[in-house]
């Protein structure tokens, strides 16, 4: 009974990766929800056991002769061919139309399968389900660590998943071991519910340790430069900010406040984005800065007449929430042609949302300060009123 306690663990732990993207938006009601793959738990069930029945021939056969030789290339491209399916079904929307990645991630998870069902083919002859469960295991880790790679986009939270795989490797191993059971039996002896025990262990411990090893990647790029622009914050679509169109990002202020407006992106780095913001404060008075938006030409991108603040402004890529529309031609052209169109002054220092305390919190997907648009301006900083913002 403990071992089937513990196998079921390790199932739901491999498995949970494939029911959809691993990290939210900081903003649930604002962005749409990460992409999720009801498939993918269901491709990878039924694709492992094809697997299975493909690769099964090819051990028991072998390249012993020319007829033999044939049959082993068909079933091993068929085999090919099923990975590639469930490949394509757990990656996200972005990297379907990347053959040359897709290419790649389908012979490691068939060179990885392959190198699983070696060594313990012969003890699982006989029981289909046994070598299912290895197959199912081997390949629910490899696309799962593919997935929380994919989707991990905040380094901090994805260093929260990695832990938790961590401890859940740990008190398993402990509990398979204080059992009676093995993590490492010789595949000749043991029998198939300490192999398979033990596959989904190793499976489980791969999987964590690909999550550890992704982090520090990540964070270190993180901290040093910001949030990068690939991959794409969860739920945010289309990315990245196209050149002239206009979107809703989380502005940041010099007192450390910050608020939702539209922004009109002028230009993308590696690093942020150059934008210029609007504002439904009228500005009449300083029109050397400032131009007057004017909702009959913005119908469908803004909601009521606006300023745009000509002085450029660094956003972080974590902070666009979702696109609005297009910025007019006219006005576009004349953004072109206008002199007055400046960068941020020396004096007044760095960009917010740039010095090291932000990048820091935003890699735990939160925000440095508060958002001046839920504080009252007559109230103290714990003081809120009611969530009354809707998306437009």
């Amino acid at each position: 009974m403990q071992a089937i306690l513990a196998g079921a663990v390790l199932l739901v732990c491999l498995s949970t990766p494939l029911m959809g993207g691993m990290q939210y938006p900081r903003l649930r009601t604002k962005r749409l929800l990460p992409e999720p793959t009801p498939g993918a738990p269901l491709a990878v069930g039924l694709g492992s056991w094809v697997m299975w029945l493909l690769m099964f021939p090819v051990f028991r056969v072998g390249f012993t002769g020319t007829r033999d030789t044939w049959i082993c290339v068909v079933l091993l491209v068929l085999c090919v061919l099923v990975a590639r399916l469930m490949v394509r079904m757990t990656a996200p929307a972005r990297l379907k139309g990347s053959r040359m990645l897709i290419a790649v991630r389908t012979l490691v998870l068939c060179c990885v399968v392959a190198g699983v069902m070696a060594p313990l083919d012969a003890r699982v002859d006989r029981q289909p389900m046994a070598g299912m469960t290895v197959i199912y295991a081997t390949t629910a880790a490899v696309l799962g660590l593919m997935r929380i790679v994919d989707h991990g986009y905040f380094p901090l939270v994805l260093l929260r998943t990695a832990l938790w795989k961590v401890l859940l490797a740990v008190v398993t191993g402990y509990w398979i071991h204080h059992t009676g059971g093995t993590l490492t039996p010789d595949p000749d002896e043991a029998t198939a519910g300490t192999l398979l025990l033990a596959v989904l262990w190793w499976s489980l411990a791969g999987l964590s340790a690909g999550c550890v090893v992704a982090v520090p990647v990540r964070l270190v790029r993180w901290l040093r430069t910001g949030p990068p622009a690939s991959p794409a914050p969860p739920g945010v679509t289309p990315w990245p900010p196209a050149v002239g169109a206009v979107w809703t990002a989380e502005l940041t202020h010099d007192d450390n406040t910050y608020k939702e407006r539209p922004v009109v992106v002028l230009e993308r780095t590696p690093d942020f984005v150059r934008v210029l913001g609007v504002t439904s404060v009228d500005k009449s008075t300083r029109r050397h800065g400032y131009l007057k938006l004017r909702l009959s030409e913005w119908e469908g991108v803004l909601t009521k007449d606006g300023w745009l603040n000509l002085e450029i402004a660094h956003i972080p890529y974590c902070d666009f929430l979702w696109r609005r529309g297009e910025c007019p031609q006219r006005v576009w052209d004349e953004l072109c042609g206008r002199a007055d169109v400046r960068e941020r002054s020396a004096k007044a220092g760095p960009a917010p949302g740039f010095t090291f305390h932000y990048r820091l919190r935003s890699a735990m997907n939160a925000h440095v300060g508060r958002d001046a648009r839920t504080v009252r301006a007559d109230a103290g900083n714990r003081a809120r009123r009611a969530w009354t913002r809707q998306k437009v």
